[in-house]
């Protein structure tokens, strides 16, 4: 009989979740996305999910056959190809997305480094070219100057029919006016519960808000997913929505529409699954503050007051790009206090010699 050794980690534990584990809790969350896809009968939607989960999987099949991989690889490829599809619009052809995917992921993992390695986010980048090849397979933007101007864009675009309104939302909206608003002495529209529900957008990423910010409080408390980068990115690009927005428009500061902003572009989905992807952000705090201020000024220049068809992908990819400079940065900062302490350490050292 051969001896069997085994490795565990004991006496050892984790002070928080591994990597693998944090990594099935963010497919678990991803699943309520595709279940709603699946109940609101968007089967173009899911064909494309579905294509690109499978492109992804397969690039890393074929690398499992040359290198030995464990099945934490295949759960973050799985992530990696959901996220993809969830970016791009229900027209674009499944085939289209399904080859684009298997080339851009087989490609990158030759040239960019493994999943842990890359310096960039693979499904935005994916989304980016899709972008470039078929742009007009994405939807248009549904704002102008026109709309900003007025004193409620959003609840414009609602009466307008840019945003279908649920059946049920008259009766929800009139119970939380009368149940929760009437306490403040103010009421919201019809329309707004629809928006935050299912703004039926083409792109599913930017359709289910509110299920997107109940799995956002649930992996923060859980502690798979940092606060520190999604939250700065929130605040920073809702404070210019809110105050320099309006002043382009020649509009009253103060009175930026959050909700359209941060509704119809996939703000919060790329916030919490992309703009932190494992590899390319910085490492320190101060250089994730930096990373996550500049994401939220580039998210403003770039996505604008919302409906933007691709500006949380590009984003995502201009700070890709920007990361390394920051990393850069840290290190020149780390060793410059390390050779500080080792200064003063040998100092201390001459000095109790010659004593």
């Amino acid at each position: 009989m051969k001896n069997k050794i085994t490795v565990t980690s004991r006496p050892y534990k984790y002070l928080g979740l591994s990597d693998r584990t944090n990594s099935i809790i963010i497919l678990g969350f991803l699943l309520p996305q595709i279940i709603l896809l699946t109940v609101s009968k968007s089967w173009s939607a899911l064909l494309n999910v579905l294509c690109c989960a499978a492109a992804s999987l397969c690039v890393e099949f074929f690398e499992s056959r040359y290198h030995h991989k464990n099945d934490y690889n295949f759960i973050v490829s799985a992530i990696q190809g959901l996220l993809t599809g969830l970016f791009l619009p229900s027209s674009f052809p499944f085939y289209s997305a399904f080859i684009i995917t298997l080339l851009v992921f087989l490609l990158c993992k030759y040239f960019a480094g493994d999943f842990s390695d890359s310096w960039i986010n693979l499904p935005a980048l994916t989304v980016c070219i899709c972008w470039i090849l078929g742009g007009k397979l994405f939807p248009s933007f549904q704002i102008s100057g026109e709309v900003l101007m007025s004193k409620n864009p959003s609840l414009t675009l609602i009466n307008s029919g840019v945003f279908p309104v649920n059946s049920a939302d008259a009766r929800i909206t009139a119970f939380f006016n009368k149940t929760v608003f009437s306490l403040f002495g103010v009421s919201i529209p019809e329309g707004y519960v629809s928006l935050l529900w299912d703004n039926h957008s083409l792109i599913p990423a930017f359709r289910f808000n509110f299920i997107t910010l109940i799995t956002s409080i649930i992996l923060f408390s859980l502690d798979t997913v940092k606060v520190l980068i999604p939250g700065l990115f929130i605040l920073v690009y809702g404070l210019l929505v809110l105050f320099a927005g309006p002043l382009i428009y020649s509009a009253v500061p103060g009175q930026g529409d959050l909700l359209l902003a941060f509704c119809t572009s996939g703000i919060f989905m790329s916030s919490l699954f992309l703009l932190q992807f494992a590899g390319t952000v910085p490492m320190t705090v101060t250089g994730k503050a930096v990373y996550a201020v500049s994401a939220g000024i580039a998210a403003f220049f770039i996505i604008g007051a919302g409906t933007s068809p691709a500006g949380a992908v590009f984003t995502v990819l201009l700070m890709n790009a920007f990361s390394p400079v920051i990393q850069h940065f840290e290190h020149f900062v780390e060793m410059k206090n390390v050779k500080n302490n080792l200064l003063d350490k040998v100092s201390e050292l001459k000095e109790g010699t010659n004593a």
